[in-house]
């Protein structure tokens, strides 16, 4: 190799294309390097800070943390949050799910995107810390009004108790 060169090139102007060569090959590889890492890193999404989740929390509500059945599902037709209906699936094939809550906000986890939470009124937040297990989720259109959660639904109405009155009496033998 060191032959062709020196047959090509005079003995200084060899060392300037030498330099040239090693710099220009140095700048190729600083450039590939560069391309690969820049990939890497759209590739990779910086979950938000916990803090910029909470602070959109409106006073009396609270997020509830939910395990979504369907979260695969989600994965392709949810963005960031959405407004949804949560339904109890039933442990009995034949029955229908029921409906627990509707119109409810729901927000991806801002560290985990495979987690969801839904914003609820605060009174309203144990209804749904009730039930263990997975929810499914259907999303709803945004621009509705009015989250609500729904009664639980029951086949028969339960008789209303009514105040029975009741008489007491005392027999008093020998007062004086």
């Amino acid at each position: 190799m060191k032959l062709v060169f020196e047959k090509l090139l005079p003995a200084k102007k060899q060392q300037l294309w030498m330099a040239l060569g090693l710099i220009g090959a140095a700048l190729v590889v600083s450039i590939l390097w560069d391309q690969r890492s820049r990939a890497d890193d759209s590739t990779k999404i910086e979950p938000e800070s916990i803090e910029t989740a909470a602070t959109y929390i409106p006073a009396g509500f609270v997020l509830v943390p939910i395990e979504v059945a369907n979260y695969e599902s989600l994965d392709s037709i949810l963005g960031k949050f959405g407004v949804v209906d949560l339904f109890v699936s039933s442990d009995d094939p034949t029955k229908r799910p029921r409906k627990l809550a509707e119109r409810v906000k729901i927000l991806r986890a801002p560290l985990n995107p495979n987690h969801f939470a839904v914003l609820v009124p605060e009174t309203e937040s144990q209804k749904i810390v009730a039930y263990s297990g997975a929810l499914t989720v259907v999303v709803q259109n945004p621009r509705q009004d009015g989250p609500g959660l729904v009664l639980p639904d029951t086949q028969t109405p339960r008789p209303r108790l009514t105040a029975r009155r009741s008489r007491v009496t005392i027999e008093v033998q020998n007062v004086q």
